[in-house]
């Protein structure tokens, strides 16, 4: 019997000490799975980067006829690792062939945000790998010079009048900047480009759009790399201080002293 009690004794401690060592991997599980906080909770970038992407002259190196324009951007640390963006610019398509002469320009701008994913070894480290999203639309006009079309019937030649047009489209975007000198970054993005409800402008239909590309792809991809310098102004210490009221310490004013007149008094005889 004293046996039998032994037995049951040690089943239960074992099936008690064995449901603890589960409780306590559990635990630590659950303790991997919960990602520790950001350690740079930090404003890196204090003050104005503005910067200017050094591949839009040479577009027509990888793309179909003579494409070209300038491009700037602005943007700034808004809160950690958080960054509002601000670019534009203006561009040029020209294709010249034996069977058309077409000519598109226009300007563009994007605005959006940039998130930062690499955390900071300190508070001198400030590259960033950034993902982002942007809203762009432009304003373009489209001319075709003249065309040829031949045909068994023989060809026909022509020409269209200017087109102007409005576009729009979102972009995804991955990127990354890093500091080459004090206030010097250079960086480079792909961009993911996508259509948004454009109207159609009669015929011939809209062939470049502006900061786009391609208009009769609903989709484009595209490559930037740019140089960026840092304006070291940090508005951030102009917000929310209040100037002090200036003291205006009046004169006090000084009392003048009260003279009494001597009192004649009469000499009797």
């Amino acid at each position: 019997m004293r046996i039998l009690s032994l037995t049951l004794v040690l089943c239960l401690l074992a099936a008690f000490s064995n449901g603890q060592t589960h409780k306590v991997q559990k635990e630590k599980e659950k303790e991997k799975k919960v990602k520790p906080k950001r350690e740079d909770n930090y404003i890196r970038l204090k003050g104005l980067r503005f910067g200017m992407d050094v591949t839009r002259p040479f577009q027509y190196l990888w793309t179909k006829g003579d494409r070209y324009g300038t491009e700037f951007s602005g943007d700034l640390e808004i809160s950690p690792n958080l960054f509002p963006v601000f670019e534009s610019g203006y561009e040029f398509m020209k294709i010249k062939t034996s069977y058309v002469d077409y000519s598109g320009q226009g300007s563009y701008s994007r605005f959006g945000l940039d998130y930062n994913f690499l955390q900071a070894e300190n508070k001198n480290d400030k590259n960033i790998l950034y993902g982002g999203l942007r809203y762009g639309f432009a304003f373009a006009s489209q001319k075709v010079n003249n065309y040829l079309i031949d045909s068994y019937w023989g060809p026909t030649t022509g020409s269209f009048s200017n087109q102007n047009y409005f576009a729009q489209w979102g972009e995804l975007l991955l990127g990354m900047k890093g500091e080459v000198f004090h206030n010097f970054y250079m960086g480079w993005s792909i961009r993911f480009k996508i259509q948004l409800n454009n109207k159609a402008i009669g015929y011939p239909p809209a062939y470049f759009i502006p900061g786009f590309g391609k208009a009769a792809n609903g989709s484009n991809f595209d490559l930037t790399y740019s140089v960026y310098y840092n304006i070291p102004w940090d508005f951030r210490k102009n917000i929310g201080v209040k100037k002090p009221k200036a003291i205006v310490v009046k004169p006090k004013s000084v009392k003048k002293p009260v003279v009494k007149k001597p009192v004649l008094k009469k000499l009797t005889d």
